[in-house]
């Protein structure tokens, strides 16, 4: 598996510019090229008894649509030709919510790059937001990019590894990244839920037949919800990698604690997969 497509969320946030740069970036180190996607919400159609106002709000929803393409495009192209100007851009736009668009589109790319979910504050907390419902819904990694730190790769890496299926499945998806990256550390937070030394050992010896040489870090008790992420800075990451845990509750998809941690935090990018 490669990064031959990668799809990034265009709406507008502190992090867009962070964020298409990192598509771009990423689309230029694996040959690969960047689909921009623009989720334009759900349309409601007139009501009957609109009358002759009826076209008049379905011009004023057509016009509205065409200027946040145009200025979403616009930003796509610029941001993009200015990491590489061969890089392959195009746009998506879908008459849909953020998620569903993200996970929908998501499907046919090879990772994503969702608006940070702290651009949707209308949800509540707990609640899975656009990130978090393209993470539990495509099929795919996601990858949040920060605004103020980006995106540097080949860089540090560092697993957050506690031998669940989400964390192989995020290592895994995540090899193309590893074994170009300058050091790779694995991260053991021992919280005596079944976790244990053998499993990193087996993991570090599973990355070097893919060529990936990687240190085992065990750190002793702590809140993994803040632990992995006080660990990683510690190790100077430029990149966290791991597995995204959600479940459904009430009709909706209600994130692990630190799952949730990890896609609220703005101190380094994060690579997760479910």
């Amino acid at each position: 598996m490669t990064f031959r497509t990668i799809l990034v969320d265009l709406r507008e946030d502190s992090a867009r510019a962070a964020r298409i740069e990192a598509a771009a970036r990423l689309a230029m180190l694996f040959d690969g090229s960047v689909v921009g996607l623009t989720a334009t919400g759900t349309q409601l159609e007139p009501f009957r008894g609109a009358g002759e106002d009826a076209g008049k709000y379905a011009a004023l929803a057509a016009g509205t649509i065409r200027r946040l393409a145009a200025e979403h495009h616009a930003v796509l192209q610029k941001l993009v030709k200015q990491v590489g100007p061969s890089i392959p851009a195009r746009q998506v736009l879908m008459e849909a919510e953020a998620g569903w668009a993200l996970a929908t589109e998501g499907r046919f790319a090879d990772l994503i790059l969702p608006a940070l979910p702290l651009a949707d504050e209308s949800v509540p907390a707990p609640m899975a937001k656009a990130a978090e419902y393209a993470l539990l819904n495509s099929g795919r990694p996601v990858m949040l990019v920060p605004g103020k730190v980006g995106l540097h790769v080949p860089g540090r890496i560092v697993i957050g590894w506690n031998g669940s299926r989400e964390a192989a499945r995020a290592v895994a998806d995540a090899l193309p990244m590893l074994r170009l990256a300058s050091r790779v550390s694995i991260v053991v937070i021992a919280t005596g839920e079944g976790e244990s030394d053998d499993d990193g050992v087996r993991l570090t010896t599973w990355l070097a037949s893919h060529d990936v040489e990687a240190a085992l870090h065990v750190e002793d008790g702590g809140d993994p919800d803040h632990a992995l992420l006080r660990v990683a800075r510690d190790l100077q990451a430029d990149l966290l990698v791991a597995g995204g845990y959600g479940r459904p509750r009430l009709s909706e998809l209600v994130l692990g604690g630190t799952t949730r941690a990890l896609t609220r935090q703005s101190e380094m990018p994060v690579f997760m997969s479910h």
